[in-house]
């Protein structure tokens, strides 16, 4: 059967295996031969997984009560989410991809879509190359799949990572591979079908990615709508999805979470809400943004009633990024939403209606409480950056510590703190 045209546009997706997992490994070389499992927010749910957790039959999200003991019996080491190791290891893992190719756009905190133009025959090894240097450099196990299209390169990927490819990589190189490979992966395991897609094609008789593939276009407009359609082009070799920039600016930034404990106290709830304002003006700096609209949400109850979401908003003006600013502003929402007689489980902010921070018509009827030089907020942004974040903040953000998750099983931040650094002894 004749070749794909090598020579042509190819994508490799390049994602590191179980990431959470084997961020925690990299500075912990006693974990390397241990089952590990990480759990979210609150050690409420499990989260990832390495392969001998996966073995034992432990499912994606399934709350940790229901494990405790399994783990307990089997040796399992718990470990709480540590984003802010998660997030260095990540900027560590695009810089290796970088070395390799100029063209890297990523798609998730651990996969990367890298396009590739005119190596031909050469790009397996290149990537084999690409997948032992990022597990020199990092110590995280990734693998490499490669074909014409995105959604071709993730299934490649796919089988890379369950087959135990050598070398890590798997080329779809021909229509015979691009046959053989689909045939074999379920409908619900494609890019972009999801598990409710996959009940619906199959109810339609399709049961694979290669009977997906050879569906007819315009039933499956007709079905599904574009997007559909586009995933079959792309499993027939033409590339026709485009990806969002994950560093493209934000038309609303959002900052929340559930509390480690129920708060009944107004100072607990407020320091709350004053970390995830800090949180979300620094990505609004970040994008060089102001928000002309901010949003506080709750969730309370009273005695004996069920959960209810309540939320208060104001419009700022002019629109801005300062943080004092914003925090008083959401002060005044939290007033709004606070009662005494009920028990709050997460809180929330919103900042929306963004606007360049450039672009911004100063309002003539601002109240002068408003207006700021920037002088404060500059200064508080560089000791933050110099120093790590929180190391200055305002005082509200510091009335409680009552609020923060629980996380009883986190390792330490060996990226983020010289105290944290591991000693080599020679």
């Amino acid at each position: 059967m004749k070749r794909w045209d090598l020579q042509a546009n190819q994508v490799a997706l390049v994602d590191v295996n179980n990431f959470y997992v084997s961020s925690e490994r990299t500075f912990d070389p006693s974990l390397r031969h241990k089952p590990v499992a990480v759990y979210s927010n609150n050690d409420g749910c499990v989260i990832a997984r390495c392969a001998e957790v996966k073995a034992m039959g432990v499912k994606m999200g399934v709350p940790v009560f229901e494990v405790r003991q399994l783990f307990r019996e089997r040796g399992v080491v718990a470990r709480s989410s540590n984003y802010t190791l998660y997030h260095d290891m990540s900027c560590r893992f695009v810089s290796s991809l970088e070395q390799f190719c100029p063209d890297v756009e990523q798609y998730s905190i651990d996969e990367s879509f890298l396009h590739f133009h005119g190596f031909g025959e050469r790009l397996a090894l290149h990537c084999q190359r690409l997948v032992a240097s990022v597990r020199q450099w990092t110590s995280m196990p990734c693998c490499a799949g490669i074909a014409p299209t995105r959604t071709l390169a993730k299934a490649a990927n796919h089988f890379a990572k369950t087959l135990g490819v050598p070398g890590g990589v798997l080329q779809i190189g021909s229509e015979y591979h691009r046959q053989q490979l689909l045939m074999q992966l379920p409908v619900g395991e494609v890019w972009g079908v999801g598990r409710r897609l996959s009940k619906r094609l199959e109810a339609m008789g399709i049961g694979t990615a290669w009977e997906l593939s050879n569906a007819h276009l315009p039933t499956i407009r007709k079905a599904f709508g574009v997007t559909l359609e586009r995933t079959v082009r792309e499993l027939q070799g033409t590339p026709c999805i485009e990806l969002t920039p994950m560093d493209q600016a934000k038309n609303e930034i959002v900052s929340g979470r559930t509390f480690g404990k129920l708060l009944q106290d107004f100072d607990a709830l407020m320091a709350a809400v004053a970390n995830h304002v800090l949180l979300a003006s620094e990505k609004l700096r970040v994008q060089q943004g102001v928000a002309g609209r901010l949003v506080v949400s709750v969730q309370r109850r009273a005695q004996g009633k069920e959960w209810r979401e309540v939320s208060a908003h104001t419009e700022l003006r002019p629109a801005t990024n300062t943080p004092q600013v914003l925090v008083g502003a959401a002060r005044g929402c939290l007033r709004d939403v606070f009662g005494e007689h009920y028990e709050y489980r997460r809180a929330s902010i919103m900042l929306s209606s963004l606007e360049v921070e450039s672009e911004v018509q100063n309002d003539l009827f601002a109240s002068s409480g408003h207006r700021d030089d920037g002088v404060v907020s500059e200064c508080l942004a560089l000791i933050n950056e110099r120093f790590g974040r929180g190391k200055v903040v305002l005082g509200s953000a510091r009335l409680s510590s009552d609020w923060e998750m629980q996380r009883a099983f986190l390792s330490q931040d060996f990226t983020a703190d010289f105290k944290a650094l591991p000693v080599a002894h020679a």
